[in-house]
């Protein structure tokens, strides 16, 4: 069996985590399977002749300009009569809100790729319920399967925590919006308090301020080098691969903004604490029972959007007390020894076993 295998994986970790983990579960449950993932959409065309069908894997899969616009795919998806599935997509909401899960918007091109998918598939596979539920509300069959990332074959059925020891190492990622590198600083300043004599280390998922960067490598720069500078701690970039996650297996506690740091940790049984930024980071924690901290400030975020964007240009968006929000989520899972993520690794157990039932509906193709 031969099938198209469609990921985000360019530039962030996250995403080639995604793609990584997604192609090692679906070869773990099918070996047979040979799946092609480098294309191009002026050339799917050419490849459809040679295939068996489409896998479109993980990410904010759901965005409101899926086809043509984020995935070319062909000019005429009617004429496309291969199947397809998709594997733990998401949304891109800005926050977790019942208002903005049932006004988030898909075009109607995009409605018809998707209702292709769902027809050949029996239903469109989710990371989260808000991704879930927004689906739902337009109409489709939908199910919640958990982000692929979530499952490390070598972890599923250990519910309890790999190191639940003293914090002499912490990793700390970064946020995925610049704008948020106040916030980042506020926990950096927060974290050497709590943890004088623990090494801590910041973790770029998307590149830091290399010459290629340009401009946005400047704010990044401008935003945090100060306060790593001024606090000791060193930094590493990690993107371009999945394999700089190695770089948490060695620490007591992740906490930053990236949600596949949280993922990841949480995958290898590590303490996680994750700062979200929008609904996606919303998402998983909601899924998993793990308690919430927002990097943005919620008044200011539920406001119009407009009105939100000419604030932004005034003073920061962020979490007012960002940093009592993330001592007590320290002091919170240090209190309960952890018991939180056991609970938090049994629900991963449930979500894997429906992910690999909706995997296996590729074996009938």
């Amino acid at each position: 069996m031969k099938a198209l295998f469609l990921h985000g994986a360019i530039k962030n970790a996250g995403d080639f985590l995604i793609a990584h983990r997604s192609e090692l579960l679906i070869k773990k449950l099918i070996p047979d399977i040979e799946l092609i993932s480098r294309w191009e959409g002026g050339q799917i065309q050419d490849m459809i002749q040679d295939i068996d069908g489409i896998i479109f894997c993980g990410g904010p899969f759901f965005t409101p300009t899926i086809y043509p616009q984020d995935i070319p795919l062909i000019p005429d998806i009617t004429k496309l009569h291969i199947p397809m599935i998709n594997v733990g997509g998401g949304w891109f909401g800005s926050d977790s809100r019942t208002k903005t899960i049932l006004n988030y918007h898909i075009n109607d091109t995009s409605i018809h790729l998707l209702k292709h998918i769902e027809k050949s598939s029996s239903q469109l596979s989710c990371r989260d319920w808000f991704t879930t539920n927004m689906l739902r509300s337009k109409g489709f069959t939908a199910d919640m399967h958990g982000c692929p990332a979530w499952y490390d074959t070598d972890y599923i059925g250990q519910t309890e925590l790999r190191r639940k020891g003293g914090i002499n190492k912490i990793c700390v990622s970064d946020p995925a919006d610049v704008k948020n590198s106040q916030a980042a600083a506020i926990l950096l300043k927060c974290l050497r308090e709590k943890f004088p004599n623990a090494e801590i280390v910041y973790v770029f998922h998307r590149g830091a301020w290399e010459p290629e960067e340009g401009r946005y490598g400047e704010r990044r720069r401008k935003g945090i080098e100060t306060i790593l500078k001024e606090t000791g701690i060193n930094w590493i970039n990690i993107a371009g691969s999945h394999e700089g996650f190695d770089i948490y297996d060695t620490c007591d506690l992740h906490i930053g903004f990236r949600v596949h740091a949280h993922i990841y940790n949480l995958s290898h049984r590590n303490k996680s604490i994750l700062i979200e930024e929008d609904g996606r980071g919303a998402g998983v924690n909601q899924a998993l029972g793990l308690n919430s901290i927002h990097a943005y400030d919620e008044n200011r975020q539920y406001k119009h959007t407009l009105v939100r964007k000419a604030e932004n240009r005034l003073w920061p968006k962020i979490n007012q007390h960002l940093k009592e929000d993330i001592l007590f989520q320290i002091e919170r899972v240090n209190d309960t020894e952890g018991i939180e993520y056991e609970h938090a690794f049994k629900k991963m157990q449930f979500y894997y076993n429906k992910m690999c039932n909706h995997i296996l509906k590729i074996t009938k193709w």
